[in-house]
């Protein structure tokens, strides 16, 4: 099947969720109303922060506006990469060789980071360094990744360029020509993980306050208060860590971050070993087009995981499922007739120059704009933060780049689906 079909779906929810316990460890907790740190935000990045903090003495609060987890951090394909949106390449042009090292050399820290916590923290996530295989769409994109691969073994990065016709030894497809192996990347689960993060933080004393949306935050004295739907909550020092779930009360940080939309697809379970035939090398794989797809197989081998950023305006999750699995048979023809059992969505924060941002502003503090990267890098920077609130250093590379915005830019990416056509038509004309 090559072309689009409806196609059946049995669930609008994330796959992932079917493995995590969705109940009491979830709930709201007690507790007052003024704490020495209040993190907004209960995704990888805040529970990262709000770990450091709590297991150093630091009373912490942790509200989100839903579920815990409700957002990206248990929404996407649990790829884990040290790998930045823009190349190498392009940091250097935009940021001058030695910021451009040391952003990168930062990126690629933050997987040993992750991997380390995990170990440190005992947490059952499925996690493995499988590397990550990058398929050049076209034979100008081979050419680039072959070009960033002498850069990057400079650095020290361990790849290896997969020309077109060894790639069926890392992928059963022949739409690509050929591609780049990356050593230091991974996969895990992602639910299990943020359950993970959740349990350690329950055992160092944070306190979880769910389906508490912060509607204003205002600084009064030396302390702030956040005004939320659950009365005002008080506290010392704040951390914004929400990401594409950024809400109108914190209007300088949702000006500056960019929700754009990805869909996923997971089969039905299937022979293992005729998927491992498809992705002999069990690696994670991400394609080089603008509107690109990323799939993989699932932790225990039985099912494919398909994304990719289909439509930039809001579509439902069975016209999504409808062109994920024509793309998916794209790619393999045999699973023309794989059905699909979970189609959903979740949002990902792009900023305008395509890099990640930490810092403070006014005096809080946030890790916004993953660009797709985060599960590594967020991580990493809710740690950072840990640990510049607790005057340890937390110095990052990603402070020192600007955090720019639009004019008339509100948070609502009324242009996307200009720029998603304008994409697909790039897309279109470099492919021979």
């Amino acid at each position: 099947m090559t072309r689009r079909q409806q196609v059946q779906i049995m669930s609008n929810d994330p796959y992932w969720w079917e493995a995590r316990d969705r109940g009491t460890p979830y709930a709201s907790d007690g507790g007052g109303q003024s704490y020495d740190v209040a993190v907004i935000g209960s995704g990888y990045t805040g529970l990262s922060a709000a770990h450091k903090l709590a297991a150093n003495g630091v009373s912490v609060l942790v509200i989100e506006a839903e579920e815990l987890g409700f957002g990206a951090s248990t929404r996407n394909g649990g790829m884990v990469s040290g790998t930045l949106k823009l190349s190498h390449k392009e940091l250097c042009e935009a940021y001058g060789r030695d910021t451009a090292n040391a952003l990168f050399q930062e990126a690629q820290d933050s997987v040993l980071f992750l991997e380390q916590f995990i170990s440190e923290n005992d947490i059952s996530c499925d996690y493995q360094r499988t590397g990550m295989y990058f398929a050049a769409y076209a034979p100008k994109h081979y050419d680039a990744l072959a070009r960033e691969a002498d850069e990057l073994a400079a650095l020290g990065v361990e790849t290896r360029m997969v020309p077109q016709t060894e790639q069926r030894q890392k992928l059963a497809s022949d739409i690509y020509f050929g591609g780049r192996t990356t050593v230091l990347a991974g996969g895990l689960h992602p639910a299990k993980y943020h359950a993970g993060l959740v349990a350690a933080c329950r055992r160092a004393g944070v306190v979880f306050r769910t389906r508490c949306r912060v509607n204003a935050i205002k600084r009064e004295g030396t302390s702030y208060v956040l005004a939320t739907d659950g009365g005002n909550f008080r506290a010392d020092q704040v951390v914004i860590a929400t990401n594409a779930y950024t809400d109108p009360g914190m209007p300088w940080f949702r000006r500056r971050v960019i929700p754009i939309g990805s869909y996923i697809i997971a089969t039905e379970a299937m022979d293992p070993a005729m998927l491992r035939r498809l992705i002999p090398s069990a690696e994670m794989i991400q394609d080089t087009k603008r509107n690109l797809f990323y799939y993989r197989l699932s932790p225990d081998g039985t099912r494919m995981i398909f994304g990719g950023r289909t439509s930039f305006r809001p579509i439902d999750a069975s016209e999504s499922a409808s062109r994920l699995h024509a793309a998916m048979s794209k790619v393999f023809p045999s699973m023309a007739s794989a059905r699909i059992t979970n189609s959903w969505t979740g949002n990902v924060a792009f900023t305008f120059n395509k890099v990640p941002h930490v810092g403070t502003h006014d005096g809080i503090h946030f890790a916004l704009g993953c660009c797709g990267q985060g599960v590594a890098l967020m991580s990493h920077f809710g740690d950072q933060i840990g640990h510049r609130i607790l005057g340890q250093g937390g110095d990052t590379a990603f402070a020192h780049t600007r955090f720019t915005t639009k004019p008339f830019y509100s948070g609502h990416p009324w242009f996307l689906p200009v720029v998603g056509e304008f994409y697909r038509l790039l897309d279109w004309l470099e492919r021979p």
